[in-house]
């Protein structure tokens, strides 16, 4: 386990779980809005680990373990290092697509340390669908087929520089909803210089294409046990978005106790990295709700 990035000290805490291939730092101009009012931090997941082995990942269960372990961490101030102490059932979890199912899991098992929770886009499937999934996984039928796994183990892990690593990303379709500050905080974050001059990629392909296998393979759980999650949760999707259904985020907000779903107009799954402030803004409001 690495560090969270910590953006903020004072107030309830903020805690915040990326999405697959993301680094914490890609948030930046989402969080910003939160600083003043929060302790935000940003947590680091497995990938992000220096020695980390993607073949360890047998279901996303495991994040949600690394999440409850760095928690257990934090009540006893190992981390904080000066930080104001975070209070016992305090933490507003918010997270995005694989962050956002690792903090949704971590509230299933400890529902007593989450105040709110804001699920962005997370990646829960139909059950129908996480049955199948989930009957194909012992034979890797996804990285022999899917095209998002076999596309990512292709996937430049070394640039001869930030700014041209930056300019590569900069002509992808995937980002072309990303501004220009965004897109370079992802760069920052994602960025690991060499001595000479060069950078690599700190989330390997290995571990993206890992993620993806792996989804759908703890859904089963997930949907069993979302009545346990009784605190007030926020289920955010993007209209255009192809990873969280609209059937899905319904059936989400009516099986959660306190549940309730938006969905973003002209966003697609990058919700709160295309519309930072609109995501932000949404998200103030509801906690200020609740």
């Amino acid at each position: 386990m690495i560090d969270p990035l910590i953006l903020s000290s004072n107030g309830p805490l903020f805690l915040f779980a990326h999405a697959n291939g993301y680094p914490p730092e890609a948030y930046r101009t989402f969080l910003f809005p939160f600083l003043d009012d929060f302790q935000v931090m940003a947590l680091s997941l497995r990938p992000f680990w220096p020695g980390s082995d993607p073949d360890c990942l047998k279901d996303w269960k495991l994040f949600r373990d690394d999440y409850l372990g760095f928690l257990k961490e934090l009540e006893s101030d190992q981390r904080l290092s000066g930080h104001s102490k975070v209070g016992f059932n305090q933490v507003i979890g918010v997270g995005h697509s694989v962050g956002a199912m690792t903090t949704l899991m971590a509230a299933i098992e400890r529902p007593d340390l989450f105040r709110a929770l804001i699920l962005i886009e997370p990646v829960l499937f139909p059950p129908w669908k996480g049955i199948v999934m989930r009957a194909q996984a012992p034979f890797n039928l996804m990285r022999k087929y899917y095209p998002l796994v076999r596309g990512t183990l292709r996937r430049k892990v070394n640039f001869p520089s930030r700014e041209v690593m930056f300019t590569n990303y900069r002509r992808k379709s995937i980002f072309k909803g990303l501004s220009d500050p965004v897109l370079r905080d992802y760069v920052a974050g994602l960025a690991s210089d060499n001595p000479d001059g060069t950078v690599d990629l700190k989330y390997s392909p290995a571990w993206e294409a890992r993620i993806y296998e792996t989804s759908g393979l703890a859904d089963a759980y997930v949907w069993r046990n979302l009545p346990k999650v009784t605190c007030p949760v926020l289920v955010l999707r993007g209209e255009k978005s192809e990873t969280l259904k609209p059937r899905v985020i319904q059936r989400m907000a009516k099986k959660l106790p306190e549940g309730q779903a938006y969905t973003q107009q002209g966003a697609g799954h990058l919700l709160s990295l295309e519309f930072p402030d609109r995501a932000a803004s949404l998200i103030a409001n509801y906690l200020k709700s609740v």
